[in-house]
């Protein structure tokens, strides 16, 4: 059957979003229109573009032009377009559109990456039994695509391993798939008082206070001020964006610290005519117990503050996905594990809406390495997702004089580029 195709230069909001809400169709919330409105406080020039198959919307890109020396520019499609993939006389049709249209603005490449898994790995990255997309793979490149090398950490635009939480089956199965440590950690925070509230734009000021904590500890620059609040406030209109906060009630913590302090006291005092081995070596015990705990009273009696957030993270929400963005923390808390506490409810309210994907958002794809980043590995570890490998960055040139000059005669541009995303990653929760 011949179908009819008719490729649209302005696709709406409300189009862009009934499309990525159909069976079938693979989207993610960097495809959609409101991170083009997002791109666009980042220097980029967003293009809302599609395809009409018979009429009927069947295909979408979020095209995001960077314009560069001499009147020339390179698009990015974050992670690739909105459609059926298995539908490759749309996915032709689609490539070359977009060729047009990328040519016709005077662009050296565009780049996709999409959504989509390479193969199924193991939790140490081996390959394994399973789903592969290596015959799409191998169609992109028969359609001119070209693929850039597999990476294994954050040298590209988007991270190309992450850890998917499937949020079938009931939320005690999921809890279940915890790791042992995240659960003791969840319970301690719970013990402690911790408690876990969606905030407001009102709030953005302390999840900015929070990030600047975290970056200065972990040396990294993440975003200012007005783009956390351009952010929320673009994608709190779609209903995109949450904003959880972990807090502390300051009175209730002393409290709870006094009546700990007094139990070990009362403890010793019990203890004090005993002078037998055991019981000194209790004594013992007890004293290194009870001096952290009166010096924690002492620093928390001071604080004005009755309600005291220590956790902060922003939420992304789109289609049948929630992902975990941004992460906060205040460290001098790190104890009391509010962060661990924000983290399930923020999977807990993703199983609630009737979500079907929880996705941690990037990690490294070789766990075994002594990188740096390895804790990050570690910590979306322990909520007992998928580990997950995507197909990786296609390339489709348009100029390959320029592409050469653009990718050989300018690294050092790539480089730095690369360097800060991979300081922006390091703001990881554990």
């Amino acid at each position: 059957m011949s179908h009819q195709y008719i490729f649209v230069e302005n696709v709406s909001k409300a189009q862009f979003r009934a499309l990525a809400e159909k069976k079938n169709v693979k989207s993610h919330f960097l495809g959609s229109y409101e991170w083009g409105e997002v791109s666009e406080r980042r220097g980029w020039t967003p293009y809302y573009v599609g395809v009409l198959k018979d009429g009927e919307l069947a295909a979408t890109a979020l095209l995001l032009q960077k314009k560069l020396l001499l009147g020339f520019s390179y698009f990015y499609i974050p992670r690739g377009f909105t459609m059926d993939y298995k539908d490759l006389e749309l996915l032709k049709f689609m490539t070359e559109s977009v060729h047009k249209f990328c040519k016709k603005h005077h662009s050296i490449y565009f780049k996709i990456d999409p959504d989509i898994k390479l193969h199924t790995i193991d939790i140490d990255g081996q390959v394994i039994e399973g789903e592969n997309n290596y015959a799409l793979s191998d169609y992109l490149l028969s359609l001119g695509y070209t693929r850039k090398p597999l990476n294994y950490f954050f040298e590209n635009e988007q991270p190309r391993f992450t850890f998917r939480i499937p949020l079938d089956g009931t939320l005690e199965e999921i809890e279940a798939k915890y790791g042992r440590t995240t659960k003791n950690c969840i319970k301690t925070a719970k013990n402690s008082g911790v408690e876990v509230v969606r905030g407001t734009e009102k709030d953005i000021d302390t999840f900015v206070r929070l990030m600047e904590m975290t970056e200065k500890r972990q040396d990294f620059y993440s975003h200012d001020k007005a783009y956390y609040t351009y952010f929320y406030d673009i994608l709190s209109k779609s209903g995109m964006v949450e904003l959880y906060l972990g807090k502390i009630n300051i009175p209730k913590l002393v409290d709870k610290l006094t009546k700990e302090c007094a139990e070990l006291e009362a403890e010793m005092e019990r203890l004090k005519d005993n002078t037998g081995k055991k019981a000194m070596n209790k004594k013992r015990d007890l004293t290194e117990r009870l001096s952290p705990l009166k010096e924690e009273i002492s620093r928390h009696k001071g604080k004005p503050q009755t309600d005291l957030v220590v956790s902060a993270y922003m939420n992304v929400k789109y289609d049948d996905k929630s992902w975990t963005l941004y992460a906060a923390n205040d460290m001098e808390y790190r104890k009391f594990y509010a962060n661990y506490l924000v983290y399930n409810r923020q999977i807990e309210d993703a199983y609630n809406e009737g979500r079907k994907i929880f996705d941690v958002f990037g990690t490294i794809g070789k766990p075994d390495s002594k990188s740096k980043l390895s804790g990050l590995f570690e910590f979306k570890k322990k909520w007992g997702g998928e580990y997950t490998e995507f197909i990786g960055e296609f390339d489709y040139i348009e100029n390959k004089p320029m592409y050469f000059l653009y990718k050989k005669l300018i690294p050092f541009y790539h480089k730095m580029v690369n360097k800060r995303l991979r300081k922006q990653v390091q703001q990881y929760e554990g």
